[in-house]
């Protein structure tokens, strides 16, 4: 049997006292490390899985000590790969040149050391690159430096603000390309909106009017300050004036529409038109009905006029057969009268009864011309097209064109010469009658009017107006041509467009060079040509193809 050795007292007192201290430890301070380790733990988690990729960069040995999940998910590397590995791995050139920088400058270091923001790309396995806004902090451990780097992926937010910028772009477009006059206002009356057709028609570019009192920038806007202000008070839904302006010696006519913004922002927008053209298309409509409603009573006003000149004219024609020697009958009641036929006719002859009588029908037979071409031009629509006898027309157009009591009871001067220049060998042409004569009638009264407006007319100045018609190859040449005051050249620029006018107002429409331009180019196919200069009166060339 063995015997149990007998223990040693020192190697017992050193026992309890290890057991002694494992016991206080567990007792004392393991609480405590177990906590600061489940801290470290959740540390690690939430950085782990935080949506930013972070770096931890050794900077004595020059590369990564630590990186997160997030880091290795942007990267497509492992974290073996990464660790021990340099940040020219995962960071451009010029971010590297940077985190050298922070490290040896003392100066961009404090900057860095304020949480400065920095963009660059994030570098990943395969080529790939994600832009991301990277924050760094440098870290003194454990008598170590490191520096730690917080990358966040902005290529939503880079999209999102692409997106705002093509919208605000797009947006701003199409504020500039409107033709209208466009200014945005806030509670103070002081501009936020001022688009390119203000820039136009003020001269004030958007960057100097934005900010300043609309009032400032737009005087002429003062007139309507109750109902701009009322509308941003939200005592007035908006509301639309017409006013005028005197640009450059012609009325210019404006719409101002007002309205209030949208939502919680108290603010208006004032949108200005000009509305010109629009205002002389109206009062040529209302001229128009005017004209038709007097087309109406001309032609009622002829048929009543036909009958007693038929009347009239009939009763000529057997007064000259009364007295004429040639019926049988007239010779026998004279004779039965005692009193001989020769001494009738003498009579007649000497007295001037016989000329006075021809007159009388002479001028019977005009009026009943003039009749029937006013009937026959109200009647016809102007859109049918036949082969017909352009001499034929022309000489309606002039007679129409000069039976007008103002011709007469204004010419003044020296008096009027119309002079026909008409080829008789002019073939016929496929045209609408009625357009060709509204055409040459509104260029023979232009010439009328000009010559009898023009002020440097002298008392003894025969008026001249020649109206040239021949053949050219395949067209048919017709000129009209005066010695009135003429154009300049600024004049002649503008004459062909629509409602321009240079006679007073209510005076003129500034459609008849316009109508006619557009009849023989774009309804006949022809061209029309105006040559004229200051004091060399005016020449209208237009040619028509011959398609009979």
């Amino acid at each position: 049997m063995k015997r149990r050795s007998k223990p040693n007292p020192s190697e017992n007192v050193r026992n309890k006292l290890i057991g002694l201290g494992e016991t206080s430890m567990r007792k004392s301070y393991y609480p405590e490390l177990r906590e600061r380790i489940n801290e470290l733990e959740r540390f690690r988690a939430l950085v782990e899985n935080a949506n930013d990729a972070l770096f931890v960069l050794d900077a004595f040995s020059w590369s990564f000590a630590d990186v997160n999940k997030t880091a290795l998910k942007k990267t497509n590397y492992t974290r073996d790969e990464m660790l021990d590995s340099p940040p020219e791995l995962v960071f451009p050139e010029d971010t590297c040149f940077l985190l050298h920088e922070v490290l040896i400058d003392d100066d961009v270091h404090s900057s860095w050391d304020k949480e400065d923001v920095s963009m660059t790309d994030l570098l990943g396995k395969g080529g790939s690159k994600i832009p991301v806004e990277m924050t760094l902090r440098v870290h003194y451990v454990g008598g170590r430096l490191y520096i730690v780097m917080v990358a966040r992926d902005v290529r939503r937010r880079l999209a999102d603000q692409r997106e705002l910028r093509r919208t605000r772009n797009y947006l701003g477009n199409v504020i500039d390309s409107m033709q209208s006059v466009l200014v945005g206002v806030d509670e103070r009356s002081n501009v936020v909106l001022w688009n390119d057709h203000a820039h136009k028609e003020t001269g004030v570019p958007a960057e100097l009017a934005e900010e300043r009192f609309v009032y400032e920038v737009m005087p002429e806007l003062r007139r309507f300050e109750h109902l701009i202000s009322a509308t941003i008070r939200g005592e007035a839904d908006g509301g639309t004036e017409i006013f005028h302006m005197d640009r450059n010696g012609d009325t210019v006519f404006f719409e101002i529409v007002v309205f209030p913004f949208k939502g919680d922002e108290a603010g208006a927008v004032i949108r200005i038109d000009d509305i010109t053209a629009r205002t002389r298309m109206e009062e040529v409509m209302v001229q128009t009905e005017k004209m038709m409603t007097v087309g109406g009573l001309a032609a009622g006003m002829a048929h009543e006029i036909n009958n007693p000149l038929g009347g009239i004219l009939q009763g000529v024609q057997n007064i000259q057969r009364r007295i004429s020697g040639h019926l049988p009958k007239n010779r026998a009641v004279a004779e039965e009268l005692g009193i001989p036929f020769e001494a009738i006719h003498e009579y007649c002859e000497k007295r001037g009864i016989l000329p006075k009588l021809e007159s009388v029908q002479e001028m019977g037979e005009r009026s009943a011309r003039i009749v029937s071409n006013m009937l026959q031009f109200s009647r016809q629509s102007g859109g049918e097209r036949a082969c017909s006898d352009i001499k034929s027309i022309v000489e309606t157009a002039i007679e129409l064109s000069f039976s007008g009591y103002d011709f007469y009871s204004q010419s003044g001067g020296g008096g009027f010469e119309i002079v026909r220049e008409l080829d008789e060998n002019t073939p016929c042409l496929l045209c609408s009658p009625s357009e060709i004569e509204q055409v040459l009638i509104n260029l023979l009264k232009n010439s009328v009017q000009a010559i009898l407006a023009d002020p440097s007319r002298k008392d003894n100045h025969v008026a001249r107006i020649i109206v040239r018609l021949m053949p050219d190859n395949d067209y048919v040449r017709l000129v009209i041509e005066d010695n009135g005051p003429g154009m300049d050249a600024k004049t002649r620029k503008m004459a062909l467009e629509p409602f321009f006018t240079t006679k007073p107002a209510g005076e003129g429409t500034g459609l008849g060079l316009f109508v006619s331009y557009f009849i023989i180019t774009q309804k006949h196919g022809g061209t029309f040509d105006i040559e004229t200069s200051p004091g060399e009166g005016m020449k209208v060339v237009i040619r028509i193809p011959v398609e009979c």
